[in-house]
C-alpha cells in the first residue's frame, strides 16, 4: 500500500512535489519496518500504524527536516502501543511480559509487598489497556522517548496515588472500627468484641489474603475507588447485574472464612461466638477499606 498518502490525510503535512512524496512513502516504509521487526507475531494492519503514527506527528512547519522528526520516534514500542490499542491479544500480552512484569523492579526503591505491588499491576493495566467510554490510554504514547521510560511515570504516579489513598483509608477505618458501636447496644456484648477484637482483624485479614487476587481487585473497586457495581460491570465488559454478584460472593466469602477462623481458633461460648459474629457482619464494609491496603 502507499503510505505517505494515508500519513499526509491524517496528519494534516504537505510536502512538496513527487520527489517528497517519494521520500516521505521511503521513511514511512522504514519506520514500519522497524516497528514490525520485534513483533513480528502482532498481526498490526500496516494501516492502522501509519495512522496511529499520523495521529501523533509533530506539528510540520516550512523548512523542517521530515527525517529528523520522524528519527526522534521508537518505532517498535509506537509499534506494541498501537497494537494495545487496537486490543490485539498479542500484544497485550507482549506488554504484560516487557512492561507490566517489571513494574515491581520498577518500584524496588519503594519497598511495597506483593499484594500492593499486585494492586499496582492491575491499576496500571486499567488505566492504560482497558476501553470504557474512548480509546485506551495506551494510546496517547507518541513514541518519543522509550515506552519503558513512560510506563515507569505512571506505573511511579500510580504507587504514589494509591499510597496515599492507603493513608486515609487506614485511618478512617481505624477510627470506624473503634468507635463504631456495639450492634444491639448491649455493654456485655460491647465488652466481648472489645476482647476479641484483634482476633477478629487478625481473622478477617487471613481471609481476605486468602481472597482469589480478582475478588480482592473487585472489593477494592467498590469499597475503595468506590465504585458502582455499573462502573464495575463496564470495566470488566459484563451487565451490572453481574458485576453485583461478583462482588456479593466475594464479601461472602471474605464473611464466611472470617467465620470459620474464628470458630477454629477461638474457644467461646455459643453467646460468646454468636456476639463476635455479630462484629464480622457488623463491620466487614467497615473494616474492608483497611484489610485491603494491609492484607
Amino acid at each position: 500500500m502507499a503510505f505517505a498518502p494515508l500519513f499526509l490525510a491524517r496528519s494534516g503535512w504537505h510536502v512538496e512535489g513527487a520527489a517528497g512524496l517519494e521520500g516521505l512513502e521511503t521513511l514511512l516504509l522504514q519506520l514500519w519496518a522497524e516497528g514490525l521487526q520485534p513483533w513480528p507475531d502482532i498481526p498490526l494492519p500496516p494501516d492502522a500504524f501509519i495512522s496511529h503514527l499520523a495521529s501523533h506527528a509533530p506539528r510540520l512547519a516550512p523548512g523542517d527536516d521530515i527525517p529528523r522528526l520522524l528519527a526522534q520516534l521508537v518505532p517498535g514500542d509506537l509499534f506494541l502501543a498501537c497494537a494495545c490499542a487496537e486490543g490485539l491479544p498479542a500484544a497485550l500480552a507482549a506488554f504484560e511480559r516487557h512492561h507490566i512484569l517489571g513494574i515491581p523492579a520498577t518500584l524496588a526503591h519503594m519497598k511495597l509487598n506483593e499484594a500492593v505491588l499486585d494492586d499496582i499491576r492491575q491499576r496500571v493495566r486499567e488505566h492504560l489497556l482497558v476501553r470504557i467510554d474512548a480509546a485506551p490510554r495506551i494510546a496517547e504514547y507518541s513514541g518519543r522517548g522509550p515506552l519503558t521510560n513512560w510506563v515507569r511515570v505512571v506505573s511511579v504516579r500510580t504507587a504514589l496515588s494509591l499510597l496515599r489513598t492507603v493513608h486515609e483509608e487506614v485511618h478512617m477505618s481505624d477510627a470506624l472500627l473503634d468507635f463504631h458501636p456495639a450492634p444491639d447496644g448491649d455493654p456485655e456484648t460491647e465488652a466481648i468484641q472489645r476482647r476479641y477484637q484483634e482476633d477478629f482483624r487478625q481473622a478477617m485479614e487471613e481471609a481476605f489474603t486468602a481472597l482469589p487476587s480478582k475478588h480482592r481487585y473487585l472489593l477494592r473497586l467498590h469499597f475503595v475507588d468506590c465504585l458502582s457495581t455499573t462502573k464495575i460491570g463496564a470495566l470488566f465488559n459484563v451487565n451490572q447485574s453481574t458485576a453485583s454478584r461478583w462482588l456479593q460472593r466475594a464479601q461472602q466469602e471474605v464473611h464466611d472464612e472470617t467465620r470459620r477462623i474464628l470458630k477454629e481458633r477461638l474457644d467461646l461460648s455459643f453467646q460468646e461466638f454468636t456476639s463476635v459474629l455479630r462484629t464480622v457482619e457488623s463491620r466487614l464494609d467497615l473494616s474492608i477499606s483497611r484489610i485491603l491496603t494491609e492484607a
